[in-house]
């Protein structure tokens, strides 16, 4: 049976404690994953204590507007890892993360501002779903053959305690 909640609706506490815990099951596993594939000392715990922390601020500024769970994404990746592979060593690397992480935030930033004041029609029109749908796909599809790659060389890394 299928759930349908338009925007201003409110589910009662039961099912936002389910709708939780599902999307807590589908992020976690990015959270810890990026950081494994990425190295370089960037642990799965402060992925999770960031994520966390990113979400409770989200959900502060937002009002409680917009239930969102704020995790690692695996768009990024493919810059992480260049950060440290053009830097001359793993703390040029940090910086470069570091810059790119700030640098990303503060394009959110602008485009939310944007978004504050002339609405959402305008990235309706440029990125309708038909559009965003076919793209997500094509990013995890791109992931794909690095994570068999990784598997297939032993390139992954399994904590058996």
């Amino acid at each position: 049976m299928a759930l349908y909640f338009d925007v201003a609706d409110k589910p009662k506490f039961r099912q936002l404690i389910a709708f939780a815990f599902q999307q807590m099951l589908a992020i976690i596993a990015a959270t810890i994953t990026v950081p494994m594939i990425v190295g370089h000392g960037l642990l799965p715990a402060a992925a999770m204590l960031g994520a966390g922390m990113g979400t409770i601020v989200y959900i502060l500024l937002t009002k409680r507007k917009s239930p969102v769970f704020v995790s690692s994404s695996f768009t990024f990746i493919k810059s992480m890892l260049a950060a440290f592979t053009g830097g001359v060593s793993i703390s040029l690397g940090w910086l470069g993360l570091i810059m790119g992480a700030a640098l990303s935030g503060l394009v959110y930033v602008i485009l939310g501002i944007i978004v504050k004041f002339a609405g959402v029609k305008w990235i309706n029109k440029l990125m309708p779903a038909v559009v965003i749908g076919p793209t997500v796909a094509i990013i995890g599809l791109s992931l794909a053959g690095g994570a068999i790659s990784n598997i297939v060389k032993g390139d992954v890394v399994w904590n058996t305690t």
